[in-house]
């Protein structure tokens, strides 16, 4: 369950990428497009730096650490989604992704659709769907997605988590962008119907949602946040999903947090990295007030 915990933090953001094929991808894209930015310019003080994580990466694949950590150190506090520092926080998340009424999935589908989604989770992750039967079917088919045998390796890493370690070793406050409620209802924005038969197509062809994974994965080694973006918003219209709700709201409601945040002190900004490129997105919302972001390639 621990690992459940972990990827709540997660959960909408990997959701956006993990649950069809991914669209057609673009041949070009800006030519300052990164993963990482310096943020300076309008009165700031010392830089901040803004980071677009795919929250979950195998060690391997890590950008090396002594790069990003020099970043990371230059910086006072560290911003992420939401505060997965604090286990009041996490326990909160937990319970919030409970189905309502003490309500599970073995309701929802067919005898033969259970027995389907039970033998994928013992064959993917090594024990019975009996133990997520309860949880919201986004959080189950996230943390199927985002499973070693998906990824390909072991073990694997939750940004989130490596950089709230960093943090707290350091003594650093840990801020959350966004509350629990907040997440939870994009979450909830998603009706559990729909959210059921995202899992059943899963269980039906588990290749075709892990193939999109990976190559969304490949994306993100390329550090390429224009096409990240293009490929969240590409999946979410297939899907019939709300790109308002799951992504250009959220970015438009952090900006007045960052600014503060950043006005007061330096500040080391991590979100999933479909949220960093589009019209809409952190990067260009944040140009458009007047700050300056250079990207870096690691």
């Amino acid at each position: 369950m621990k690992k459940i915990l972990l990827l709540l933090g997660a959960t909408v953001t990997a959701f956006v990428f993990n649950n069809s094929e991914v669209s057609a991808q673009s041949k070009s894209s800006a030519p300052d497009s990164a993963l990482l930015y310096e943020i300076t310019g309008k009165d700031l003080k010392k830089p901040s730096y803004l980071f677009g994580t795919i929250h979950i990466i195998c060690e391997k694949d890590m950008f090396p650490a002594a790069k990003l950590d020099s970043y990371f150190n230059k910086t006072d506090q560290l911003l992420l989604e939401f505060d997965m520092d604090d286990p009041v926080v996490m326990q909160k998340a937990a319970q919030m992704s409970l189905l309502p009424d003490g309500g599970s999935v073995s309701d929802l589908v067919t005898a033969e659709e259970y027995q389907k989604i039970d033998a994928l989770f013992k064959n993917y992750l090594g024990f019975s769907f009996d133990l997520l039967k309860n949880y919201k079917p986004l959080t189950s088919t996230t943390l199927l997605m985002t499973s070693p045998k998906v990824l390909g390796c072991q073990p694997a890493v939750v940004y989130d988590n490596y950089l709230s370690q960093k943090a707290a070793a350091a003594k650093k406050p840990v801020i959350g962008l966004e509350t629990v409620e907040e997440q939870i209802a994009v979450m909830d924005s998603i009706p559990v119907q729909k959210q059921i038969d995202g899992l059943k197509k899963t269980a039906a062809d588990p290749q075709v949602a892990a193939k999109a994974f990976k190559q969304l994965y490949e994306i993100y080694l390329k550090q390429d946040s224009d096409e990240l973006f293009k490929v969240a918003a590409g999946q979410l219209k297939m899907e019939e999903y709300s790109q308002e709700i799951m992504l250009d709201k959220r970015n438009s409601n952090w900006i007045s947090a960052i600014e503060t945040n950043i006005s007061a002190k330096p500040s080391f900004i991590a979100v999933g990295g479909g949220h960093l490129g589009g019209e809409n997105g952190v990067v260009n919302l944040l140009r458009a007030k007047g700050y300056k972001l250079k990207p870096i390639k690691f």
